[in-house]
C-alpha cells in the first residue's frame, strides 16, 4: 500500500441540501446537475445561483464541484450550452461529466481549461476506450460498472487518466448509455435524463413472474482495500435521487473506511457489522452485493422478489389472533420506526421504543394472515435518520481558520485570517487608541473574534499582539472580524476564477454535407447463417436489383461470427466474392461490447481479419475504434447508432478521426434527423430495436448457464414482449423489441432525408421471415404497400414522435 495514496470520496447531490450533507459528512467532491442537461432530470436539481454558491463553498472547504452534462444534446441545445456553462466556468467549476461526443467537442473548443470527465454513459469497457478518450483530452474516465477489478487496474496502469468508479448504490441492468428501453416504452429516454426505470418492473419468463431486470444495490465496504490498490482515484456514490440523510450516511461511512485503510493497511482493516447494518437500514433491495468487481454476472446479483427498499429484519411473528399480531423484536426498535405490513397505507408505525427480544403487538388489515416465524422488516429507522439529521444537516460545515490580531496604539488594528494557503488581512479605518480607563482584555477579544456563527469559518487558533493599554470599541472589533472573514471568502473564491475568451466562443457553423444522398441504396445487416442463405438466394433470383434506377443493395454487413473462429470460413468468402463482383460493398460488424476477451480474440486473429476482402467495418464502441487504429487498420469505419451522433459537433468529433459515415440515432424524429443532416448516414428502415445490452444473462438467471446461444422471451405487465438473445462467446445479452421498425409507409419523409443508405437489419429473423422482409422492400410496389393484418406487428419507432 502506498502511504501517500489519496482517494477521493465523490458524493451525489440531487439538491443543495444534499450538497451540504455531503460536505458535512466528509466528501472530497460532489457531482450535481443544474436545471438542464443532467441525467437525473427528476432530481431537485440546482438553480444557477445555487450552482455558483455550491462551487464557492466547495472551494472554501478545499473540495471540488463537478457538473453533470451527461445527456445527449440536440443541435438547438448545443447552441444554449455556452450561456449555461460560461458563468460556472468563470466561477471556477472544477469539471464537467460528459456523455455526448458533441458536447465533449464543444467544451474542449470553448472551455479549454475545464476538465472533462468521461461519463459511465460513454460505455468505456476497457483500457482501449480510455486511451482513446485520453488522446482526445479527457482528464478522467468513469468506466462501465460491469468491469472487473483487473480491468479497472489495467486502465489505471496504462493511462494517465484519473479513474472514478461506483462503489455504492444502484446498478442498471444495461450497460449505461446503451439502454433504450424507457425511451421505446414511453418516450422517456435515459440518454436524456428521463429514465422511467422499466427495469424495476416485473416480467414473466417461462411462467416465472419476477423482477428479472432489477439488480441489487452495491456496497463495497469490504472491498475497499482491493479497490484502492486497483488504482481507483475516486470512489463514486450513486444516489442523486436520494435524500440528504442517505447521502450523509453513505459518504461518512466510505470516508471512515477509506481513511482507516490508508492509515492502517489491510492488517488493521475490518468493517463493523453495525456500520453495514446502518447502510442497509437506509436503503437496500434485498441485502446488497459487491457488483461486478469479482464476478461477471449471476442470479445472486438480482433483486428478483422486489425492486424497492427491503429494509432489515425487525420482528418475528409469534402468533396471530384475529387482526392482532404478536411478534418478537429481532433488533432494537424506536418510536416512529415503520414496519412493512403490506402496501404503504397498511404499514405499522411504532409508538414507543422496543428493545431486542421484547414482544410487541399490532393490528394488521382485515384478511391478512401471517404464519409463525414470518419476519417483518423495518423500512424506516427513525432514530438513525434523526441522528444523521442532527449530525450532518442542522448546521453548515465550518472550515478551520487561524487568526493574528495586531493592536498597536496609534496604528490601525489589523486582523489576518488564514485558511490553508489562503490569507486575508483587514484593517480598521481608525487607529487604535490609548485606553482612558480600562484597556481591552485579551479574553474578551478572543470571545468576540470567535463569534463566526453564520459564516463558513471556525476560528481554531488566535494569536494576539497588542499594547497593554490598547483600546478599540467593540463595534470596530466586530466590523474588523466581519471584514476579515468576508475578505478571506472572496480571496478563496477568486483564486479559482477564470475568464472566457469571447473570440473562441459560441457555436461553430460546420460545412454542410455535399450531395443528395442515395435514394435507392440499401444496406443489409446479417447476423445468422439462415439470414445469410436467405439473402444470398434472394439476390441470385433478383439480379435486376443491381440495375440502374431501382432500389439497390449497396452494402452488406455481416456479423463477425459468420466468418468463423479464425476469419477463414470459405463458405462466407464465396458469397463475399460473388457480391463484390456485383459492386456491393462488404462490411464486418464488430461486437456490441468489446471487452478484454473480444480484444484478445480479435488480436490473435488480426492478420487473418485484416486480409478479409471487405471494404470496412461497423463499430459500436470506442474500444473497437482504438483497437483498429492502434493496429493501422486503414479501411472504412462506419459508426453504429449507439455511438450516438445527436448534433453537428458530434459529427465534427468523428470527422477529426477521419470517420464520416455513421448511423442515424434511433431516438431522433424525422424533423430532427433533417436538421442533423444524415446524407453521410445510414437510416434504419427495418429492424428490431436493441433496447438493452447487458453483462447479465436471462438464460442463466432463469435456468442456469447452458453455454448455448439462444433467445428467451420476457413479457411485461401489458403483455408486450421482449426477446433476450444470449451471445455466449463474449458472454453478454441483447434485449430486442418484439415488433421491428418498418418505415415503408413513411417513404416520402424518408426520401426527404436523403440518407446515404436505408438499412435493413436482421437480428432474430429466420430464413422465411428474412425472405418476407426482402420481398416487402424489393418486390412490392411502393404505391401499393399494404401490411394488412400484420400492421400491428411493426412500429415506426421514434421517427414520428421523438423523445422528450
Amino acid at each position: 500500500m502506498r502511504k501517500d495514496r489519496q482517494v477521493e470520496i465523490l458524493a451525489p447531490a440531487g439538491s443543495f441540501a444534499c450538497f451540504q450533507a455531503a460536505m458535512n459528512a466528509g466528501a472530497d467532491a460532489v457531482y450535481a446537475a443544474g436545471a438542464r442537461f443532467g441525467a437525473r432530470a427528476y432530481a431537485n436539481n440546482f438553480t444557477q445561483d445555487e450552482l455558483i454558491e455550491a462551487i464557492e463553498r466547495a472551494h472554501i472547504y478545499g473540495k471540488k464541484f463537478y457538473l453533470t452534462v451527461n445527456t445527449l444534446l440536440k443541435d438547438h441545445e448545443i447552441a444554449e450550452l455556452y450561456d449555461y456553462l460560461a458563468p460556472l466556468y468563470e466561477k471556477g467549476l472544477d469539471a464537467v461529466i460528459v456523455q455526448d461526443t458533441g458536447v465533449f467537442q464543444f467544451i474542449r473548443s470553448n472551455f479549454p481549461d475545464l476538465d472533462i470527465h468521461a461519463s459511465t454513459q460513454m460505455t468505456i469497457t476497457g483500457a482501449a476506450g480510455a486511451k482513446f478518450l485520453e488522446s482526445q483530452g479527457a482528464a478522467r474516465v468513469v468506466p462501465a460498472r460491469e468491469l472487473s477489478l483487473e480491468e479497472v487496474r489495467q486502465i489505471h496502469e496504462t493511462t494517465d487518466l484519473e479513474v472514478e468508479c461506483f462503489v455504492h448504490g444502484a446498478l442498471c441492468y444495461c450497460y449505461s448509455g446503451q439502454c433504450l428501453m424507457s425511451s421505446v416504452i414511453g418516450g422517456r429516454s435515459g440518454n436524456r435524463g428521463q429514465c422511467a426505470q422499466p427495469c424495476r418492473l416485473p416480467y414473466t419468463v417461462d411462467g416465472q413472474k419476477k423482477y428479472f431486470l432489477s439488480l441489487k444495490d452495491i456496497c463495497t465496504l469490504e472491498l475497499i482495500p482491493e479497490l484502492v490498490e486497483a488504482g481507483i482515484d475516486s470512489f463514486k456514490i450513486e444516489g442523486r435521487m436520494k435524500k440528504p440523510e442517505y447521502v450523509a450516511a453513505v459518504t461518512a461511512m466510505y470516508r471512515k473506511y477509506v481513511d482507516l485503510y490508508l492509515k492502517k493497511g489491510k492488517s488493521g482493516y475490518a468493517v463493523k457489522p453495525e456500520d453495514r447494518e446502518n447502510l442497509m437500514d437506509l436503503y437496500n433491495r434485498g441485502d446488497s452485493d459487491t457488483g461486478y468487481y469479482k464476478q461477471h454476472n449471476g442470479r445472486e446479483m438480482l433483486a428478483l422478489d422486489r425492486p424497492n427498499h427491503a429494509g432489515v429484519a425487525a420482528a418475528r411473528c409469534l402468533s396471530q389472533n384475529g387482526r392482532e399480531v404478536t411478534a418478537q423484536a429481532l433488533t432494537d426498535l424506536h418510536a416512529h420506526d415503520v414496519l412493512e405490513i403490506g402496501s404503504g397505507k397498511d404499514n405499522y408505525t411504532l409508538g414507543k421504543k422496543i428493545t431486542k427480544g421484547e414482544k410487541l403487538r399490532f393490528l394488521v388489515p382485515k384478511g391478512m394472515r401471517f404464519k409463525e416465524g414470518f419476519v417483518f422488516r423495518r423500512i424506516r429507522n427513525e432514530e438513525l435518520i434523526e441522528s444523521l439529521d442532527q449530525k450532518y444537516r442542522k448546521e453548515d460545515r465550518q472550515e478551520e481558520i487561524y487568526g493574528f490580531l495586531s493592536l498597536q496604539v496609534g496604528y490601525p488594528a489589523s486582523f489576518t485570517v488564514c485558511c490553508r494557503e489562503f490569507s486575508y488581512t483587514a484593517y480598521t479605518e481608525h487607529a487604535v487608541e490609548r485606553a482612558q480607563k480600562r484597556p481591552l482584555e485579551e479574553e474578551r477579544i478572543r470571545t468576540q473574534l470567535a463569534k463566526t456563527g453564520g459564516t463558513l469559518f471556525f476560528l481554531k487558533d488566535l494569536e494576539i499582539s497588542m499594547d497593554q493599554d490598547a483600546f478599540l470599541p467593540m463595534q470596530q472589533l466586530n466590523s474588523l472580524r466581519r471584514a476579515a472573514l468576508d475578505g478571506l471568502r472572496r480571496e478563496i473564491a477568486t483564486a479559482f476564477y477564470r475568464e472566457c475568451n469571447p473570440s473562441t466562443t459560441q457555436v461553430e457553423t460546420f460545412k454542410e454535407e455535399t450531395g443528395n444522398g442515395n435514394l435507392n441504396r440499401y444496406s443489409v445487416f446479417i447476423e445468422t447463417e439462415e439470414q445469410l442463405e436467405a439473402v444470398f438466394s434472394f439476390l441470385n433470383q433478383k439480379e435486376e436489383l443491381y440495375g440502374q434506377g431501382t432500389p439497390r443493395i449497396g452494402r452488406i454487413a455481416l456479423d463477425f461470427r459468420l466468418f468463423g473462429t479464425d476469419f477463414s470460413d470459405t463458405h462466407v468468402r464465396d458469397r463475399i466474392d460473388c457480391w463484390r463482383k456485383s459492386g456491393v460493398e462488404l462490411y464486418l460488424v464488430f461486437p456490441h461490447i468489446f471487452r478484454e476477451n473480444a480484444q484478445e480474440w480479435f488480436g490473435r486473429q488480426f492478420e487473418n481479419f485484416n486480409q478479409l476482402p471487405i471494404d470496412g467495418v461497423v463499430i459500436r464502441n470506442f474500444e473497437a475504434f482504438f483497437f483498429l487504429k492502434e493496429r493501422g487498420f486503414d479501411k472504412k469505419i462506419i459508426l453504429d447508432h449507439n455511438l450516438y451522433i445527436f448534433n453537428q459537433y458530434g459529427k465534427e468529433f468523428w470527422k477529426q478521426q477521419k470517420v464520416e459515415d455513421f448511423t442515424a440515432p434511433l431516438e431522433l424524429n424525422s424533423r430532427e434527423l433533417r436538421e442533423l443532416d444524415i446524407r453521410n448516414g445510414e437510416l434504419l428502415v427495418y429492424g428490431r430495436i436493441p433496447v438493452m445490452v447487458s453483462a447479465q444473462c436471462i438464460e442463466r438467471t432463469t435456468s442456469g448457464c447452458s453455454k448455448k446461444p439462444g433467445v428467451r422471451v420476457l413479457q411485461d405487465r401489458r403483455d408486450e414482449k421482449f426477446f433476450a438473445r444470449n451471445y455466449c462467446d463474449l458472454c453478454y445479452n441483447v434485449i430486442y423489441t418484439e415488433n421491428p421498425i418498418n418505415l415503408r409507409q413513411e417513404w416520402d419523409r424518408v426520401k426527404e432525408l436523403y440518407p446515404k443508405m436505408r438499412r435493413i437489419q436482421f437480428t432474430l429473423e429466420d430464413k422465411e421471415q428474412t425472405e418476407t422482409v426482402l420481398n416487402t422492400f424489393f418486390v412490392t410496389d411502393e404505391k401499393t404497400v399494404a401490411r394488412g393484418k400484420e400492421d400491428t406487428d411493426f412500429t415506426t419507432g421514434h421517427f414520428n414522435r421523438g423523445i422528450i
